[in-house]
């Protein structure tokens, strides 16, 4: 079992990612608006059934599909048979995500009201459309949320869809859940709502040396500064063993990000913050005023690319070259904190591994029930033929 790999922990017996005082008292009364983004998502990602999206991009849209910019042009989008005109489509992708012409099976990024105002998709803003190009089995990104949800980490909701683009069978795709306003606003109410969030990427380098490098959502056309993530920078780096923790609980969830951690590791989630500064979200909550790590990008998680990625198949390991995770394997509090979460994460009540099998063949019974078997065969073979080695990194951390 994998809660049996790499550490011999006591298991901790309570839930360590509780909501801290400020937060809970915010979240103390009833959201209204928090239960409708929740009801909103929970309609959109629906996992009893597998959707049918197709896609009409303007000509002006495919001509500049390819170009890596943030322009958004227009299309019609129809979601299990509810169409909205006038959407705002761009493809989503990035330097080893490379960028496809609609021929091809690109990556998309839908916003329902760039052109409509108030347009919404069973009341969610945007909706991202992967094309799992580096996720083989087309279950890692989805398992590696899951686990993070189980935890008490939020995480972004998943589900699947068949794609057509422009009348052409594109395929399966991943049915991705943005990390943005209405995400924050789902999991952390109206009273967390505004903060910075920052998306950290490897080749900008470790936030702890240089606050600067992680991307701010909306810095200029916001006027937003980044004087909570100088902070948070700061004490992380600087600040001596022995004063660390009442010094960082300042400025970030320790008790979330303990499990974050924790989660990654077994996840063996190696693309993220512990080991490339990379898929990672810092958002920093107006309420609470602290930082909560979000996960992203999980796609090359569960093992990795044939089972041979991660932490303990042959990939990247060792100590972590990130700051911030370093102190969590070297300050004794925290590296406590991380221990008893990685003990309770890799235990029954989260690894749960009859659950996880049991949505392997969900989603298994999901895809094969696709009316029209010939234009999904190529992401329905690489399901399979991949799926036995992500029920072995279920069942035994390899």
């Amino acid at each position: 079992m994998i809660r049996l790999l790499t550490f011999v922990l006591a298991l901790s017996g309570a839930l360590v990612a509780r909501l801290p005082a400020a937060e809970a008292a915010a979240t103390s009364r009833p959201d209204p608006k928090q239960a409708a983004q929740q009801k909103a998502a929970e309609k959109v990602f629906d996992l009893s059934r597998l959707h049918v999206i197709n896609i009409v991009i303007s000509e002006e849209g495919v001509r500049h599909l390819t170009e890596m910019s943030d322009t958004r042009y227009r299309c019609t989008f129809t979601f299990d048979g509810l169409e909205l005109k006038d959407v705002g489509v761009r493809q989503a992708g990035g330097v080893f995500h490379p960028y496809q012409p609609i021929t091809g099976k690109p990556s998309l990024s839908l916003k329902f009201n760039a052109f409509v105002k108030g347009q919404r998709l069973h009341g969610l803003e945007k909706l991202v459309l992967k094309n799992q190009a580096q996720d083989q089995s087309l279950l890692n990104e989805h398992l590696t949320y899951e686990m993070f949800r189980r935890a008490g980490v939020p995480a972004a909701l998943t589900s699947y869809a068949v794609v057509r683009l422009n009348g052409r069978p594109a395929g399966i795709y991943l049915m991705r859940e943005p990390v943005d306003d209405d995400f924050m606003l789902r999991n952390f109410g109206q009273a967390n709502a505004g903060g910075n969030l920052y998306e950290l990427e490897f080749h900008a380098g470790d936030f702890v040396r240089n606050a600067g490098w992680a991307d701010l959502k909306d810095e200029a056309k916001e006027k937003r500064n980044r004087a909570d993530l100088i902070a948070l920078a700061a004490a992380a780096a600087a600040t001596p063993d022995a004063a660390f923790v009442p010094n960082l609980a300042k400025h970030l969830d320790l008790d979330r990000a303990a499990t974050y951690f924790a989660v990654e590791t077994l996840t063996a989630h190696w693309d993220a913050i512990s080991y490339r500064n990379n898929n990672t979200y810092l958002y920093h909550l107006a309420g609470a005023d602290r930082f909560v790590i979000i996960p992203h990008g999980a796609d090359q998680a569960f093992g990795g690319r044939g089972g041979r990625g991660g932490f303990r198949g042959g990939g990247t390991g060792g100590f972590p070259p990130e700051l911030l995770a370093q102190r969590f394997r070297t300050v004794p509090e925290l590296t406590a904190k991380y221990e008893a979460e990685f003990a309770r994460a890799g235990g029954a009540v989260v690894w749960d591994e009859a659950a996880l099998l049991a949505r392997v063949e969900q989603i298994a019974k999901l895809l094969a029930s696709y009316d029209r078997p010939n234009e999904i065969a190529s992401d329905f073979a690489r399901f399979t033929s991949n799926r036995p080695w992500v029920e072995s990194f279920i069942r035994n951390g390899q």
